[in-house]
């Protein structure tokens, strides 16, 4: 019985996670659409961050990942996030 719940718990998480990234394209296009934009390299950081941690999230559920690991990932997500992208322009 209790393994069951834990399968579920899995396959919950894993569902939401998809739904979450889902849901997160379909405001960043709605909002480039609505805006007339075009992807550019804030869009397309943000499309890395809605795909990349809910896979991250997906990761640490279904894997033996170490959480030493995980917080390398998530450290590697933080400082791109932070990061400032300076253009080539004079």
């Amino acid at each position: 019985m209790g393994t069951e719940i834990v399968v579920w718990l899995r396959v919950a998480a894993v569902v939401g996670a998809v739904a979450v990234m889902l849901y997160g394209l379909h405001k960043i296009f709605e909002r480039l659409t609505t805006k007339n934009q075009g992807f550019g390299p804030n869009t397309l950081k943000v499309i890395g961050v809605v795909l990349f941690l809910p896979i991250l999230l997906i990761l640490a559920v279904l894997t033996d990942f170490k959480t030493e690991t995980l917080a390398a990932l998530l450290g590697t997500v933080a400082g791109y996030v932070l990061s400032n992208s300076k253009s080539d322009e004079p």
